[in-house]
């Protein structure tokens, strides 16, 4: 695979682990919420965008290359299977960590969400009401629930980060396969003369 395709899909794995050790943070007791979220989950998408955008372009130039080579969803998880071990079990130990994280094992189930805090007095509205009131709550539980909102934000943004990172690597192991597959092996999916499996090529 060429470098340019880890060092790209390094660049969004590293994101989205970032992200996921800081949804984990939040899902410690007794530590403060992060401030200025907003600003950070901005930020983490301004960086993720132009990574996944050459991520699409990518996969488009090698489509263009060989036709249907990219877009084939059994080309796909033919070279997704190809990566080394290691990468799968990264990816694998990766999406499962944020799966558990946006589980909501830990959290708690009262239904309420942080919304406003205003001279000393917090708030939070009970999703659980009809009629959706704020509640005045704690100032604890107030940042408490502040950490769950967080750590739904950081999550989501860790897996969608490290699912364009895994992209990223299958289309690298299928750009490396183009030049030297032959068209009859694309069309039947069974590894060219010489080679025993897609693993050797």
């Amino acid at each position: 695979m060429r470098k340019s395709f880890t060092v790209h899909a390094g660049l969004q794995l590293a994101l989205g682990a970032a992200a996921l050790c800081a949804s984990a943070y939040t899902a410690a007791p007794r530590l403060p919420p992060f401030p200025y979220e907003e600003v950070l989950i901005g930020t983490g998408f301004a960086l993720l965008f132009p990574l996944h955008a050459a991520t699409i372009y990518r996969s488009i130039a090698l489509d263009f290359r060989v036709r249907g080579h990219a877009s084939s969803k059994t080309n796909q998880w033919r070279a997704l299977k190809a990566l080394p071990h290691r990468v799968h079990g990264l990816l694998v130990a990766l999406g499962l960590a944020g799966g558990l994280l946006l589980s909501g094992m830990f959290s708690d189930d009262s239904g309420l969400q942080a919304t406003d805090a205003s001279q000393g007095h917090y708030y939070a509205v009970d999703t659980t009401d009809p009629q959706r009131r704020n509640i005045a709550v704690s100032r604890s539980q107030y940042e408490e629930l502040g950490k769950q909102g967080q750590r739904t934000m950081f999550a989501i943004y860790g897996l969608i980060a490290v699912g364009g990172g895994a992209l990223t690597l299958v289309f690298g192991k299928l750009d490396d396969w183009a030049p030297r597959i032959p068209a009859s092996a694309l069309a039947t999916g069974r590894p060219p003369p010489g080679s025993s499996s897609w693993h050797d090529l």
